[in-house]
């Protein structure tokens, strides 16, 4: 009698205790749930209220109004101008969806310049390939070629070094001042390049121009890229194999090419420096261990390969069995590479051109 009533007793307290861990597991879940939607709402301007395009225009374009003074672009993310947006955002989707683009050739394309790259570093000892300037200058190539159909043979690899050096030290410039002068050396060296405008073969850009239209691509890959190149590659190289798979979601989970969203808050306080912007920290939302594990800084595609592809969130758990699918959904929330509607990234959008073009460059890198 002892010894069935022992297990009995021991079998109510592993019942309990399943259902207590169940519980812990639940309030976690909840507390990053309500975590992640904090961070949506800045993300999708759901936080300032209903707001119409053109005030969803103005909070962004504030805090990135020091990237206008110091590239002088003028694009969707820095204009609070309704028919300015309209007018980038269509030029911007007729490349993004151009029907003669061809993968292999832009594969190859990036193909050709590194081995450009190797050779002339190889044939002079007193140049060393420097990683961090190669693969900006490979990025900023295919960009050129891709946008304006400029072949990387017929560039100057100073004039690359130039721009994206230049691009690199405004952007931190304009961190400390937000009125840093623009670079006469980078409008001047753009200027050279003579890009054509898209579509039209007859007119030619100027450097603000064509500052609009790299910027969003350029500034965005070369970081993931170089990232996701040194881990995949040698950092974890166990992860190599792997390395097939969803390669370009793991490295924009790990390295988004924005890692922080401001925008400006709706109420006249926004005028005032003492308001700092409202935030949505990417980074911080495709790293959270209470959401992609203990695991979360490794570089493991694989975890992709199970993450159910709904729409956050169309479908929700309703109990403590279906923990495993609450989970996958708040990862799906929390991971938002091209930020969310309304103001999604062209680039994520059903053609998957920015999923495609990291994975071709890190590819045609390693």
């Amino acid at each position: 009698m002892l010894a069935v009533a022992c297990a009995i007793s021991l079998a109510v307290a592993l019942l309990l205790l399943r259902k207590w861990r169940a519980r812990q597991l639940y309030l976690r879940l909840d507390a990053a749930r309500q975590w992640v939607r904090e961070q949506r709402s800045v993300a999708d301007f759901s936080f300032a209220g209903d707001i119409r395009v053109d005030g969803r225009l103005h909070l962004r374009a504030e805090p990135n109004s020091r990237l206008k003074a110091a590239l002088g672009i003028h694009n969707s993310l820095t204009t609070a101008s309704l028919p300015e947006h309209k007018a980038f955002f269509k030029t911007a989707m007729g490349i993004l969806k151009r029907g003669d683009r061809s993968w292999v050739t832009l594969y190859r394309v990036a193909e050709h310049f590194l081995q450009r790259e190797i050779q002339h570093a190889a044939a002079d000892d007193s140049r060393p390939l420097r990683l961090a300037e190669c693969i900006r200058c490979f990025c900023l190539a295919v960009v050129l070629f891709d946008n304006f159909g400029t072949n990387p043979a017929d560039i100057p690899r100073e004039h690359l070094a130039t721009i994206t050096g230049e691009i690199n030290t405004q952007w931190l410039r304009s961190k400390c001042d937000p009125a840093v002068a623009r670079s006469a050396l980078l409008d001047k060296t753009i200027a050279a390049l003579n890009l054509q405008a898209p579509h039209d073969p007859n007119t030619r850009m100027g450097p603000s121009q064509a500052l609009s239209l790299i910027m969003p691509q350029y500034e965005t890959l070369w970081r993931v890229v170089l990232l996701t190149f040194i881990t995949a590659y040698h950092l974890q190289p166990a992860a190599h194999a792997d390395a097939v798979h969803r390669t370009a979601d793991e490295g924009l989970r790990l390295y988004p090419s924005n890692k922080t969203l401001y925008r400006s808050h709706p109420s006249p306080a926004s005028t005032s420096t003492t308001t700092p912007p409202a935030q949505c920290s990417i980074t911080a939302l495709h790293r959270h261990p209470a959401i992609w594990g203990p695991d979360a800084l490794a570089f493991r595609p694989a975890r992709f390969d199970r993450l159910l592809l709904v729409d956050y969130p169309s479908r929700t758990g309703d109990g403590p069995d279906d923990a495993q699918l609450q989970l996958q959904l708040l990862q799906r929330a929390a991971y938002i590479p091209y930020s969310v509607a309304p103001h999604r990234c062209p680039a994520g959008g059903d053609g998957g051109f920015g999923n495609r073009m990291v994975t071709c460059l890190c590819f045609g890198f390693g």
